[in-house]
């Protein structure tokens, strides 16, 4: 996110300990607020998750991070990308919504 659109995040002395332990924590966090969300949106399809999934990916390829270098941004841009996909993936199957077409 940018100012204009909300906060920036801004991380200090991380390193992978704390990277990973901070991956469990937000993705924990997701799990559970995708899980009440479900509840608030039951009986109504899946388009709400549809349109969740879309917005969730959208705002992970726009961030924005500095101090590494392009190549390190560009992969660990691709691994985040891809755990958001695998949680949003299997929070779908969970909650036995199909595949979005």
């Amino acid at each position: 996110m940018n100012e204009e659109n909300g906060p920036v995040v801004s991380i200090s002395c991380a390193d992978e300990r704390k990277l990973g332990a901070a991956l469990i924590a937000v993705q924990s966090a997701l799990w559970v607020a995708i899980e009440n969300l479900s509840k608030i949106q039951e009986g109504s399809g899946q388009q709400w998750f549809d349109d969740l999934e879309e917005v969730a990916l959208n705002e992970a390829r726009g961030t924005v991070t500095t101090g590494i270098s392009i190549e390190a941004e560009a992969e660990s841009l691709k691994f985040g990308i891809d755990v958001l996909k695998a949680i949003l993936h299997s929070k779908r199957v969970q909650l036995g919504l199909a595949a979005k077409e």
